[in-house]
């Protein structure tokens, strides 16, 4: 015997289900779904295009921490007498900082 799908069977019943379901709604409740649906929509969009937006400031403050990074520790290489008055106390700054994160 050849048994039939007994799921197929079951579409026009959800279907039948679902168009009762609506007749019921009103114009008011339809575009009122409608209305949810669209700002549903449009908010979990400005939620991506933030997180992307954040991302890439993140990105940008890890390039820009590394350059400054960088130039400090060029200074940081040159003798005191060579170095720039105002690079020179950030210098000091940051190497107080590295002294007590290598001492823990």
């Amino acid at each position: 015997m050849h048994r039939m799908d007994s799921t197929s069977h079951q579409m026009p019943y959800w279907w039948s289900a679902c168009l009762a379901f609506f007749s019921t709604l009103t114009l008011y409740d339809c575009v009122f779904c409608i209305g949810a649906a669209i700002s549903a929509f449009f908010t979990i969009k400005t939620y991506y295009a933030s997180r992307r937006e954040r991302r890439q400031l993140l990105e940008e403050e890890r390039k820009r921490t590394e350059m400054l990074r960088a130039y400090l520790d060029s200074v940081i290489a040159k003798p005191e007498s060579e170095r720039p008055t105002a690079a020179e106390i950030v210098a000091k700054a940051t190497e107080s900082e590295r002294k007590t994160d290598a001492d823990n």
